[in-house]
Order: structure tokens, then C-alpha cells, then sequence
């Protein structure tokens, strides 16, 4: 397996890039590529080319978070100025805006199924639920604190929370905190399950296997430079991977499964084998710190490849073909 570098685009936005998420095809459209970024816009890109292909001025701070719906039709951007705005992704036009006061939403996930939107709560701790038929605000879940950890000073909040990720049924939802734990829920219930612990500073970026096999199994990235592989349910870490020499910030697995590409502030895109544990490729198309990686769907003509885009603080937007 190998990332073969495809092509950058330099300045693809006016500030540091700080999110991306891929939106299914539909009907109409290949799959298409979401940015956002310090400068309050998310841009809407095709990676044939690349061409941009459309511009959402509707915040007012930086865009944290983008996040697009499994019907490739809607998506979603969460900002600093406090406010999820929810759009079409053809039209641009505003379908929802959910308020969240300040620091309430750091990172946005649809739900496999596509009738739930989640949000990691910042400031709140917590993880708060928006139905996608009335977008009405339907189940918060709180993060508790660690058995045996002392309430933290009141000027510092480390139970901030700072990522989120649905298991592939759904069923399930795992947040990263500020203080390296990641929490478990039970959504249905909206009950807070067990903590996975391990990490030793903040949490930045969580995601669940791809694999069908692996539908437990739970990778997330940290600060303290390591990228955990747990089993969610039975609340185990199978293994502990590094070689970046700075925080992790982003991670995501490849539609098969086999292989995992991370982020980092010391500005690499890194591809790990799944199978051997260990870093096969790291790339240095980036400037600067790179805080987003995303794999694509498999390609239309060659299901065992797709592409995988990063961002960075450098404003550049790269891609790359995964086989």
C-alpha cells in the first residue's frame, strides 16, 4: 500500500486550514471535498483538477468543523462564533443553524444512518444530538470525569471535549477529551458507558474501523504523539503506535481497513500499516502543521484505490491516491 502525491492546491484558502471532510457522490455529482478554515468560509472542492467549485460565507469566526451527510446532498460547518450551519451542498442555501453557545462545538459527525448529527460540546463536556428531520436538539451527553482524578483548577477545564466518533452501526459514540480520556456512550440510551484511557494529553481526532470485521475497534490521536488502536466494547488498547515527533492531530482509516493516515504538527502526512503497526510512508508536501487527513470513497474505476486529502496551516489543500 502507498499515497502517491496527485496534486496541491497552494492558497486554497486566505487563513490556516483547520478542517476537511469528504461528501458522498450522488446522482449528480462524483465525490466531492469540504474545507474550512480561520478565514470563516468552507469551500467546496472537486478533486478532478482540482477545481473549487463553491465558496459558504455564512460564519462569522473560524470554521472548526465540516461534516457531510451519507446522502451527499447536506453537510455541516461548526465555528468559534458559536453557531452549526447546516446547507445544501449544491445550492449553498442554508437549510438549519443550531446555536451553541461559545466553545460548544469543537468537532461535527452525521451518523452513519444519516438522522443524527453530533457534536463534541467544547466547554460543556459534553456531546449534544441534533435530529436531521426538525433539527431539534434531542440528547446531551455529558462526559463524566475518570474514577480517582481530582476535580480540575477552575481555571483550567480539562474535561473540554474535542472529538467525536460514531461506531459503523451507530449505535455507539466515542468523544476525546482534553485530559487524553475518550468516553464511550451508548446512544439509544444516552448513557455514558466507560472511559478508554491511555492517553496522556488531549485527544484531537477519533475514528472507528472501517473494516467490517473491526467494527469495534477505535483509533484515535493525541498530543502526546502516539496513535492508540482500542477495542471500544471491551475497553482494551490493542496496540500503541508513534513516530511523529509532535501532537497528532488528525487520523482516519481507508475504506478497507487495512491502513490508517495521520496528521501532525510536525508537519507530515503519515500512512500506517494496519497489519505490520508501523509507519510505511511519510510525506512532506506540507509547510506547516497539518490538522486535517480524510480518506475518500473507493474510486469508480478502481475499487481497491481512492484518495485521501490534507490540510494544513500553510493554506494548502493536498491530495494524494491511496492502492
Amino acid at each position: 500500500m502507498k499515497l502517491a502525491p496527485l496534486s496541491s492546491v497552494q492558497n486554497a484558502h486566505d487563513d490556516s486550514l483547520w478542517t476537511a471532510a469528504w461528501v458522498p457522490a450522488t446522482e449528480d455529482s462524483p465525490p466531492l471535498l469540504l474545507t474550512g478554515s480561520l478565514d470563516e468560509t468552507v469551500r467546496l472542492w472537486n478533486p478532478e483538477g482540482p477545481e473549487k467549485l463553491l465558496t459558504n460565507t455564512g460564519h462569522c469566526l473560524g470554521v472548526v468543523s465540516v461534516a457531510a451527510h451519507p446522502s451527499g446532498r447536506i453537510a455541516a460547518s461548526a465555528s468559534i462564533d458559536s453557531f452549526i450551519r447546516v446547507f445544501d451542498v449544491a445550492t449553498n442555501n442554508t437549510i438549519a443553524t443550531l446555536e451553541a453557545p461559545p466553545s460548544e462545538v469543537w468537532q461535527l459527525q452525521f451518523n452513519p444512518q444519516g438522522t443524527t448529527l453530533a457534536a463534541a460540546g467544547g466547554g460543556s463536556a459534553s456531546v449534544k444530538l441534533w435530529d436531521t428531520a426538525e433539527w431539534q436538539l434531542i440528547a446531551t451527553l455529558s462526559v463524566p470525569r475518570p474514577e480517582g482524578l481530582k476535580p480540575p483548577e477552575k481555571s483550567s477545564n480539562k474535561k473540554f471535549a474535542l472529538s467525536v466518533a460514531w461506531s459503523p452501526d451507530g449505535r455507539q459514540i466515542g468523544c476525546g477529551s482534553m485530559d487524553g480520556t475518550i468516553s464511550i456512550f451508548d446512544v439509544a440510551r444516552a448513557k455514558f458507558l466507560h472511559h478508554l484511557e491511555g492517553h496522556s494529553m488531549p485527544v484531537r481526532s477519533l475514528v472507528y474501523s472501517s473494516a467490517p470485521l473491526d467494527s469495534r475497534v477505535l483509533f484515535s490521536a493525541s498530543d502526546d504523539g502516539h496513535i492508540h488502536v482500542y477495542d471500544a466494547e471491551r475497553k482494551s488498547l490493542i496496540t500503541s503506535m508513534s513516530g511523529h515527533s509532535s501532537w497528532v492531530l488528525s487520523v482516519d482509516v481507508s475504506p478497507d481497513g487495512a491502513a490508517i493516515a495521520t496528521g501532525s504538527s510536525d508537519k507530515t502526512v503519515r500512512l500506517w500499516d494496519l497489519k505490520m503497526r508501523a509507519a510505511t510512508q511519510i510525506l512532506t508536501s506540507h509547510t506547516d502543521q497539518v490538522w486535517a487527513v480524510a480518506f475518500g470513497p473507493p474510486l469508480r474505476t478502481d475499487i481497491r484505490s481512492c484518495l485521501l486529502a490534507s490540510v494544513s496551516d500553510d493554506k494548502c489543500l493536498s491530495f494524494y491516491k491511496f492502492s
